[in-house]
């Protein structure tokens, strides 16, 4: 085995069933990984003890990334300076994978991830000593013999397709436990099932003790066909959603509450979310779309989605349906690529009772137009400004791989964006206004708001697999006062200036 940064091993089966495994760490660093390897190669051997010994590949690859950032005014109000906010933080993540490979046709992988850690904070505090590891995915692969068929079952990084923006606006980068079968119906054509399970609550401690609709359950098709110069990629997903999957029925370590915070808002109408409105039947939902690349007139690349998304449910008050449509056009030049990009999502209506009209989603976590409103910072995945698309539309256009310095680019992005949902949903209900005012997170805006965003980013490869990305962004929102009332007053300017160092091997 190949020796990859801190950590040197060999592995040697014998004749019988007797593993050797030799390994020198050398640093802090191979002492992390020595836990991590330890666990992995742990269970690999008790495997090992049960089957006749076969030699298998081990491989570690990483990202390990650490993050020193400023930011300013999240909330978007002018009074949230000085005091009332914590401007600078710093932050790491390490993540580990351990590839376990027996041949061709079977292999394993572990994915460990230790943070995000808040310097100072929990496991990142004065003697924490980096004790909080976690399983980000566990699956393993294997071919169905005499056949084309691939199987990948356990937790695992789960996409929709997506070209406008390199990701999925439904369904984007989100570990899950699932089942993906793929065929390879001939170099044009390949098929991708899956069916995956978000979320179960049956091991909840409800107090009635009888949850018989308490899990969401994902059945997903795509067909991607790949030509000369361009590509197509048509795609469907159906939801079985509980009437008792609401986030209540679990505790703080069976369910990831950032995750359930994507599902429910991506997911639930504002009646459900804001006026209490909770289903007595369990819901459906289905999502179609259409991924287009093309290069056909490279240097010139087009880029487009289309997908429609709806949630049914007998009580019209909880429904959920609506589109959006993506595209970005690109012309590579030898020292920079200019580019244009632009998104419209359905907005709501101003009735509550027939239900939200903008397309739900299940987690998107990597639709990202920007890298500071939207989750597409080198390290900070978190949304400042919106998950998606939906109830917005935007336009924009970016510099981008300017370079001047051998491995040095830049990127240079504005992006002007607007609320595609009637203005007269908060004039006709001034209560809403409280609950869906701008802050940290998803942020709300109606067809009389309008809100700019700039970047400024830059990377730096420093060596071949460690790179410095400095990332700078502002958000300025501009809301209409008729249907804020005093929550348009006193904006300001939300900011930001990170230096992130990534660690890739």
């Amino acid at each position: 085995m190949a020796c990859i940064g801190p950590v040197s091993c060999r592995l040697r089966a014998p004749e019988g069933a007797t593993w050797h495994v030799y390994c020198n760490f050398k640093s802090t660093g191979g002492r992390i990984v020595k836990k991590w390897l330890g666990l992995a190669l742990g269970l690999g051997l008790m495997a090992g003890g049960v089957s006749s010994a076969t030699a298998a590949e081990i491989r570690a690859s990483g990202e390990w990334a650490f993050d020193l950032s400023w930011t300013d005014n999240l909330g978007y109000r002018s009074a949230a300076h000085g005091d009332k906010e914590d401007d600078f933080n710093a932050h790491q993540r390490l993540r580990t994978q351990i590839d376990i490979i027996a041949s061709e046709n079977l292999s394993g992988v572990l994915f460990l991830e230790m943070g995000d850690s808040l310097w100072g904070s929990e496991d990142a505090a004065l003697g924490a000593d980096g004790k909080t590891v976690k399983v980000r995915r566990s699956f393993v692969d294997w071919n169905v013999p005499g056949t084309g068929l691939a199987v990948r079952m356990g937790i695992q990084g789960l996409d929709l397709p997506g070209a406008t923006f390199g990701a999925s606006p439904i369904l984007s980068d989100e570990d899950v436990a699932a089942l993906t079968l793929s065929y390879a119906v001939n170099d044009t054509v390949a098929v991708t099932g899956f069916w995956a399970r978000p979320y179960d609550g049956a091991n909840s401690n409800a107090a009635d003790g009888n949850r018989g609709f308490d899990e969401v359950d994902l059945f997903g098709l795509s067909v991607p066909v790949t030509l000369d110069g361009f590509s197509i990629t048509p795609h469907a997903m159906y939801a079985s959603i509980g009437k008792d999957v609401d986030g209540s029925n679990f505790d703080e370590n069976k369910w990831n509450s950032g995750s359930w915070e994507a599902f429910s808002d991506g997911m639930h109408s504002i009646a459900q979310q804001h006026k209490g409105v909770t289903p007595g039947e369990s819901s459906r939902a289905w999502w179609a779309g259409v991924a287009f690349e093309m290069s056909l007139l490279s240097p010139f690349e087009l880029k487009a989605d289309l997908t429609y998304g709806t949630v049914s449910n007998d009580d019209e008050a909880l429904e959920r349906s609506g589109w959006l449509a993506s595209a970005m056009a690109s012309y590579k030049l030898d020292m920079v690529t200019p580019a244009v990009f632009g998104w419209y999502g359905s907005g709501e209506d101003d009735d509550l009772g027939n239900g939200s009209e903008r397309m739900p989603s299940v987690s998107a976590q990597a639709w990202a137009p920007t890298s500071f409103g939207f989750p597409g910072s080198a390290f900070q995945q978190d949304t400042n400004f919106a998950r998606n698309g939906a109830g917005l539309m935007g336009l924009g256009v970016q510099a981008g791989d300017i370079s001047f310095i051998e491995d040095l680019t830049h990127v240079v992005r504005v992006a002007y964006m607007r609320g595609t949902n009637d203005a007269d949903l908060l004039r006709r209900d001034t209560t809403l206004r409280g609950d869906l005012a701008p802050g940290a997170g998803a942020v709300f805006l109606t067809d009389k708001d309008s809100a700019w965003e700039v970047n400024f980013d830059h990377e730096y490869k420093i060596y071949e697999n460690l790179t410095m990305i400095v990332e700078m962004g502002l958000i300025r929102l501009n809301l209409d006062e008729d249907a804020w009332g005093d929550e348009a007053d006193n904006l300001g300017t939300a900011k930001k200036a990170t230096v992130n160092l990534v660690y890739e091997f």
